[in-house]
């Protein structure tokens, strides 16, 4: 039987915090990627903010959290768990269906989170409000920050929002 994209994807974060134990900024995290790059076929994608470094697989998105620099060094744009403060939240309200599931663990003095992979993030055809309803997108303003193209994607016709750590 095939395992989720959870099981599948806290394994190899569990993998990848071991690598990643001695990081501490995005540069770090970076070294460590082009390394892995370097000595395996399968090469690992990779795209960042200024809190977290996001690895993608085909199906599942795996988040670390990193030390930011200069303006964000005082945490205000959120963590993984900040995320899943969130996501608890909107399940509370209803409202998980706007957004990626966020499953968040620690392994190696690592924090990270395991997400599903969403299609269309960063399509700048689509404005994101116009794929919700009126208490969809109120919802959404009230309790997330940062609501743009490269923080969105679209499941089954919906928004689905990817990156919520930074929350009102």
């Amino acid at each position: 039987m095939r395992k989720t994209y959870e099981e599948r994807g806290m394994k190899f974060a569990k993998f990848l915090a071991k690598l990643f134990q001695d990081c501490v900024y995005l540069r770090d995290f970076e070294y460590v990627l082009a390394e892995y790059n370097y000595t395996h076929s399968r090469k690992l994608q990779w795209a960042h903010g200024v809190t977290r470094i996001a690895i993608m697989r085909a199906d599942y998105v795996i988040k670390f959290d990193f030390q930011p620099v200069g303006m964000w060094e005082d945490g205000r744009a959120g963590d993984c768990y900040s995320e899943e403060e969130v996501y608890d939240m909107a399940v509370a309200d209803g409202m998980e269906h706007l957004f990626a599931k966020t499953t968040v663990d620690a392994e190696y003095g690592k924090t990270f989170s395991v997400m599903p992979r969403i299609n269309d993030v960063n399509d700048y055809n689509k404005d994101w409000w116009h794929y919700c309803t009126h208490e969809e997108c109120e919802w959404l303003e009230e309790h997330v920050h940062d609501l743009h193209e490269g923080n969105v994607g679209y499941r089954r016709g919906k928004v689905c929002v990817i990156d919520y750590a930074w929350s009102v």
